[in-house]
């Protein structure tokens, strides 16, 4: 047994790191809590710290060893530091409010709909790419977008309310009219006691005008105090995202304003009553989630 230890040649010595491991470890909780945001900022401090240069692709492939790789960073609300600050008022004040509070809201916003820059992205399957591009490989697009159209909606806990086109530029006179017409009548037409509900609508100058403030001062229903810049927060911006993604489903582009309008109705009058239901029953978890970020953004 030992003659044939001896026999047996030593084992190679396999290629050194040119990484440490413990420069990776170090490396490796700097950008998990985002001291270093990008794979050049990795190289220039492995670099500055042990006077090793590494490939980029040396560093992927070591990162993923340990469970890092790159994520698309979300889209958030750009926040000050006073947005923050009554982000956090808002979900302190709101945190122990239920489903069935929020039921008694009517939420509200203004969205824009193209009709050829809403339709998501197009995909074509090759083994590479050419330097010709075949009809497949390509998305035609009308020339300026084909044009576009603003709207307005409100949505209640039991179906979506009224929903109208902003023709033009929206201001105070332009939203009071909307505001008289639809509202009031989405209110009645789902037997919600005006007395007993709740209106919710962003801050913008339109929403806040001196003659809206006191159109609303009159109304036997209440005015949700909502906190500046939180669109994460309102469960519409879910609806629209829903219409647009109907929309992008349809294989041929409406061929005018008008046919989009049509497309937008159709898709609004059939929102499935259990989906709205399911973003109301979701706010007491946004709720919660802005009072553990102290204001910050949240994952919804």
């Amino acid at each position: 047994m030992n003659k044939n230890k001896k026999n047996i040649p030593p084992r190679k010595k396999g290629a050194q790191h040119k990484i440490s491991s413990r420069i990776m470890e170090v490396l490796c909780r700097h950008l998990n809590t985002g001291c270093l945001k990008s794979l050049r900022d990795a190289q220039r401090f492995v670099q500055a710290t042990d006077g090793v240069q590494v490939h980029v692709e040396t560093l992927r492939r070591n990162l993923r060893q340990r469970g890092i790789k790159a994520y698309v960073q979300q889209r958030r609300p750009d926040l000050k530091p006073n947005h923050v600050q009554e982000r956090y008022a808002f979900a302190k004040k709101h945190l122990h409010w239920t489903a069935k509070d929020w039921k008694r809201v009517m939420f509200s916003d203004e969205s824009i709909v193209s009709r050829a820059g809403s339709f998501g992205r197009k995909y074509y399957y090759s083994n590479c790419e050419h330097k010709r591009l075949l009809p497949h490989q390509v998305h035609p697009t009308p020339q300026a977008e084909g044009g576009k159209i603003m709207i307005w909606g409100c949505i209640t806990f039991f179906g979506p309310g009224d929903l109208c086109q902003i023709n033009g530029t929206l201001n105070s006179e332009f939203y009071l009219e909307v505001l008289h017409d639809y509202v009031r009548p989405s209110f009645v037409w789902y037997g919600m006691h005006p007395a007993k509900s709740i209106f919710q609508q962003d801050n913008s100058r339109v929403h806040t005008a001196k003659a809206v403030r006191k159109w609303f001062d009159k109304q036997k229903f209440t005015v949700l105090k909502w906190p500046p810049n939180s669109p994460d927060l309102n469960i519409i911006e879910y609806v629209w995202a829903y219409i647009k993604q109907k929309l992008a489903r349809n294989p041929v582009a409406p061929k005018d304003i008008k046919q989009l309008w049509k497309r937008v109705e159709r898709i609004w009058r059939r929102l499935p009553r259990k989906y709205l239901e399911q973003l109301y029953e979701s706010m007491p978890r946004r709720i919660e989630a802005l009072f553990k970020s102290k204001g910050g953004p949240i994952k919804f």
